[in-house]
């Protein structure tokens, strides 16, 4: 598939925006309209050059014809995901450039799989549904605080050591074996294809190649700005219709799918994955519009799909039900936010309800 590229004129808001007309960003994500919108977000910033793609080896094959300052990308593609695009631009002696910032956003928020992305050399993480705030964040971090890269046997990527962007809680049930490591070696980044990787770990410094091309004197409150804030929400708020109508569709597939489900017991398993993706797209795209219940309710219904669904299980079907049924509630309704004694009704009740039928006997 060809890459599509937006190459507008002269932005119109003229402080900040203007700063990263020269910033050129690669979009990879397998929901068009969620690569569309972010288009539009990185438009809204100033950015002038911004192509999208569907798939990981799209990103691979642009970058070998195009300088890129900064890949966002999605977890799961067809082809080559998110996580195997990473490994690749890290590892790959024939990568086009191992450095490059990688913002992953996706809808995987389980600890396991930032963890993964943390290790696979990700940048930065942002979690699907997003506002406009959270990703110019980001944006921000890979601009004004880029972090040292380590070349090491067991790792290559940005510096780990650096707080998470993604605050999360101590997991009281992990161990960590403490290793006393040796410090890298400072190694110049013309070297990176000429590392040996040995027991020797090696950092090239921070690269503010990307705040060379924005400014080096811009303070900091210059990149994020009223306006450019003002003028990304505005892009969500101009969506919001569009994305209402795909999110009503989504709805009635997961309403057809669970008929075909329990009409055709034998294909369980393609119509509960039919679920799974369904649920899955309106998580990612609901919260971002304002549909924080729903958003979490099909959040639910993507998690007991994927960890816990038994098909010799008849309870399950209840499960799934009726979480179709709140989702349906909550969208049809246009019901915004937490959703007020509704929303708090249904998430319990649902919850009740795979406490009850979870583990129940078929």
């Amino acid at each position: 598939m060809k890459s599509q590229v937006t190459e507008l004129g002269k932005p119109s808001i003229l402080n900040a925006s203007t700063l990263f007309e020269n910033v050129t960003v690669v979009v990879a994500d397998a929901d068009h309209k969620i690569a569309i919108l972010i288009r539009k977000l990185m438009i809204a910033i100033g950015c002038r050059r911004v192509y999208i793609v569907h798939d990981g080896l799209e990103v691979i094959d642009l970058m070998k014809e195009e300088t890129i300052d900064i890949v966002i990308t999605d977890w799961t593609m067809k082809t080559m995901g998110g996580i195997d695009l990473a490994i690749y631009l890290r590892q790959s002696l024939d990568s086009p450039n191992r450095t490059i910032p990688i913002i992953m956003l996706t809808a995987e928020n389980e600890r396991r799989n930032i963890d993964l992305a943390r290790n696979s050399g990700i940048t930065e993480y942002v979690i699907k549904p997003f506002s406009a705030k959270t990703l110019l964040e980001r944006i921000y971090a890979v601009v004004e605080d880029p972090r040292g890269f380590i070349i090491s046997k067991n790792f290559i990527g940005p510096d780990r050591r650096r707080i998470s962007s993604l605050t999360l809680p101590p997991d009281p049930d992990e161990t960590r074996e403490v290793i006393v490591r040796k410090p890298p070696v400072v190694v110049p980044k013309e070297h990176l294809k000429q590392i040996i990787l040995d027991d020797m770990p090696r950092m090239i410094m921070p690269d503010y190649a990307l705040k060379k091309k924005i400014g080096l004197d811009i303070p900091p409150q210059m990149i994020i700005t009223p306006d450019s804030l003002n003028q990304s929400e505005s892009v969500i708020k101009n969506e919001e219709d569009e994305f209402l109508t795909a999110i009503m569709k989504d709805v009635a597939m997961l309403e057809h799918t669970y008929g075909q489900l329990i009409q055709s017991p034998d294909y369980a398993e393609k119509f509960v994955n039919i679920i799974k993706d369904s649920a899955l797209a309106i998580k990612s795209r609901a919260g971002t519009f304002g549909y924080s219940r729903g958003s979490e309710i099909a959040g639910m219904l993507y998690i007991f799909c994927h960890r816990h669904y038994n098909k010799e299980n008849k309870h399950h079907l209840i499960i799934i039900e009726k979480h179709i049924q709140a989702i349906s509630v909550i969208f049809t309704g246009r019901i915004k936010g937490e959703g007020g004694e509704i929303g708090t009704m249904l998430t319990q009740d649902l919850g009740k309800l795979i406490q009850k039928y979870l583990h129940a006997q078929p």
